[in-house]
């Protein structure tokens, strides 16, 4: 069998590849994380891929620890062990408390008192599980969060999905392929 995947020498890239690996190390993720190995097999996907990462994970109006849960609920959906690895402390430091982590990793709606956490979650579920979101799920979400965050939202879950689609088709170190259906 072909490897699917293989980490890069930055020594060994080319100028476009190695402009954007820098790129990507100078950033605030400070490294370059295994999916950024798999996409500079594409430099023009890995350069727009590592900015609106950049743009979704660091600076959207939902801040880190909403960021995080939606991040996760994407990463368990896919069944994406090697996001959920990295994101999943990630979510604790950003303020996610352990029983919504644990209740995610279960495939369980989390039992809180905070209601934006419900409701991202449910979002985000949402747009995962049905590709929609109800309406009156959608109007609570507009309401208190507005377009731009509720936009925001869906990206994030947009964008972590590509990256778990990516993750499972090249098997990243720490993703086991699903087993096969009877």
């Amino acid at each position: 069998m072909t490897e699917r995947y293989r980490i890069h020498d930055p020594a060994t890239l080319d100028a476009e590849r190695r402009a954007i690996f820098d790129a990507i190390a100078a950033g605030p993720r400070g490294s370059v994380p295994a999916i950024f190995h798999l996409l500079l097999e594409a430099p023009a996907v890995a350069g727009a891929a590592q900015k609106l990462g950049a743009e979704l994970r660091y600076r959207t109006s939902l801040g880190p620890k909403l960021s995080e849960l939606a991040i996760l609920v994407t990463a368990h959906h896919w069944g994406a062990t090697y996001e959920w690895a990295i994101h999943a402390p990630e979510a604790a430091k950003a303020g996610l408390p352990a029983d919504v982590i644990e209740a995610i990793a279960a495939g369980r709606s989390p039992e809180t008192e905070d209601a934006d956490v419900r409701l991202v979650h449910d979002v985000a579920h949402a747009l995962l599980q049905d590709h929609d979101v109800p309406d009156a799920l959608f109007a609570a979400a507009l309401e208190r969060f507005g377009r731009q965050t509720l936009v925001e939202l869906s990206a994030v879950v947009g964008y972590y999905s590509m990256l778990a689609v990516a993750i499972r088709c090249f098997r990243l170190p720490g993703h086991e392929p699903a087993p096969a259906k009877a």
